[in-house]
């Protein structure tokens, strides 16, 4: 399974010597697609505890719900600290 790795001009009026001007793509074969399928099902179907603490790269919830999350927990420990 090889994923091949080639530099793609940005900006194609930019300097083609900047070297940030270019970003990487991959270019998969079709095992490895199909690995990352097989995977990708089997993370969206599993049900455990971590999965709903996970934010971000999730349908759904996404940072700023996580930041609202953190900041509720910080209010309901400090609330009871002052207790």
């Amino acid at each position: 399974m090889d994923t091949e790795f080639v530099p793609l001009l940005k900006n194609k009026t930019g300097d083609i010597a900047d070297v940030n001007n270019y970003r990487a793509i991959a270019i998969s074969n079709a095992e490895s697609k199909l690995l990352e399928n097989v995977i990708l099902q089997r993370i969206q179907s599993s049900r455990n505890d971590v999965d709903c603490y996970q934010f971000g790269f999730k349908k759904g919830h996404s940072t700023g719900l996580c930041a609202h999350a953190v900041k509720q927990t910080v209010v309901v420990v400090m609330s009871f600290s002052v207790s």
